[in-house]
């Protein structure tokens, strides 16, 4: 299989997740951000309870920013894909397996440079 041909395939594979995950995150994010709206419309000053919707108003806004990061990913990956880099390290420039994009198909990264990323500074 061609190297073209073998990008295709993989794009046909996992273009349908991704841009099926985008839908129902860009359904979530906008739930939450009415559910935000309507909280910052209907809370009452001096109520028992305002500490209470001021907390789940907190929580709506980190859920609404990891959405968003994760809706970041996502475009960039299709956009990887549009141009035939979806399949390499963006660090190191090899082949991410193809069972690692089929775990996280947002990864930009093979195993090795996203562990080397992630580990802690050596002293």
């Amino acid at each position: 299989m061609s190297s073209a041909s073998n990008r295709a395939a993989r794009r046909e594979a996992l273009e349908p997740p991704l841009l099926a995950r985008r839908q129902h995150l860009l359904r979530q994010v906008a739930r939450l951000e009415d559910d935000l709206d309507w909280l910052q419309t209907n809370v009452e000053s001096e109520t028992l309870e305002e500490g209470q919707e001021q907390a789940l108003a907190g929580v709506l806004e980190r859920l609404d920013e990891h959405d968003r990061a994760e809706l970041a990913a996502i475009e960039r990956a299709l956009a990887r894909m549009r141009s035939g880099e979806y399949s390499s390290c963006e660090q190191c420039g090899q082949a991410i397996p193809l069972a690692r994009q089929q775990a996280l198909p947002s990864a930009t990264l093979c195993l090795p440079c996203a562990a080397a990323r992630e580990a802690p500074p050596r002293a």
